[in-house]
């Protein structure tokens, strides 16, 4: 395969400009980047093709590869065009010169996923899982309790350092570090900052993570392992899942996550009638329609039209 270092050949300088593309991007970003952006590459090598003088014909062939011979989902395959079409715009702006962009496929030409829209939990829900993370350890309720009332990603979750916990303006708040490397503040409830404070109290910090630079501050993981290790976010989904099997229906543990959790503080703010815009801003969304995206609460039964129309014929058949 064509590694991710700088070379002679086209493809190889291609890496070299990858390498520096994907440190502009959080962990989990540029983990899903760089798979795509070597695949594109081992494509390109494979059908000798220079990556600068590729065109979107080249895309489309490489995506039709994808689909007939790799099986790739819609999902897989427009994820990996749009790590790659970012890949070369981010190269237009560091004035390097390429034909065109090959990952710029019109609408047509691009595949077209079709998601299904990720669950959100109710109120009462959420409220049993919080029960069910106060019943486990300090680290699970500081876990389960952030991502509830914060919304927050679970890469921002496992990449925060106690560093990051801070007070504006007499609040508690999490800095933490979002999509594209933007830093917002998540803001922490008094509740939840019991559990954290809670946790702390068990930390022994004589596990700190090493110091990477000389002089510089040690940076400790705000959650930790037992050997002071940073928690990385497949156990925060196993234990969101252990958890939910003891307290939620069969078919909502199933499909428990934490993007559910993010979707639940979404959908719950919202169904309060808090606004748009402040959500938005409050789970990092670049533009409020993805953030609408994330709202379940129309979709409760409860609210259903069918019930509306039931109680106006209702009405009607009472007024005969």
């Amino acid at each position: 395969m064509t590694a991710l270092v700088a070379v002679t050949a086209p493809g190889d300088q291609l890496a070299r400009y990858a390498a520096a593309f994907l440190t502009t991007w959080g962990p989990n970003t540029r983990r899903t980047y760089r798979y795509a952006i070597q695949a594109w590459l081992d494509w390109c090598t494979a059908n000798n093709v220079d990556p600068f003088n590729a065109v979107p014909a080249h895309g489309q062939l490489w995506d039709a590869h994808m689909r007939d011979t790799q099986g790739y989902t819609e999902g897989t395959r427009a994820n990996r065009l749009s790590a790659v079409r970012s890949l070369y715009e981010w190269l237009e702006t560091q004035d390097v010169a390429f034909r065109r962009n090959p990952a710029k496929l019109t609408r047509n030409q691009r595949p077209q996923p079709n998601p299904k829209p990720t669950s959100a939990l109710s109120a009462e829900q959420a409220v049993a899982l919080l029960d069910a993370a106060d019943n486990d350890t300090p680290r699970t309720a500081a876990m389960v309790w952030l991502l509830i009332t914060t919304g927050i990603r679970v890469g921002e979750l496992v990449s925060a350092d106690l560093e990051d916990l801070d007070l504006d303006a007499g609040h508690r708040i999490l800095h933490v570090m979002g999509k594209g490397r933007k830093r917002r503040k998540a803001l922490i409830t008094p509740p939840t900052w019991q559990r954290i404070d809670a946790y702390r109290a068990t930390r022994d910090d004589a596990t700190n993570l090493p110091t990477l630079h000389a002089g510089a501050r040690p940076r400790r993981p705000l959650l930790a392992t037992s050997t002071g290790r940073r928690v990385g976010a497949n156990r925060v989904t196993l234990t969101l899942q252990r958890l939910a099997r003891d307290v939620l229906p069969p078919e909502v543990a199933r499909q428990i996550s934490p993007h559910v959790t993010r979707a639940t503080y979404v959908t719950l703010n919202l169904a309060a009638g808090k606004d748009l815009r402040q959500v938005q801003y409050a789970v990092g969304h670049a533009n409020p329609t993805t953030t609408e995206g994330y709202d379940r609460s129309q979709l409760n039964p409860d609210n259903h039209p069918s019930y509306a129309l039931m109680s106006v014929l209702s009405a009607a058949r009472a007024n005969r």
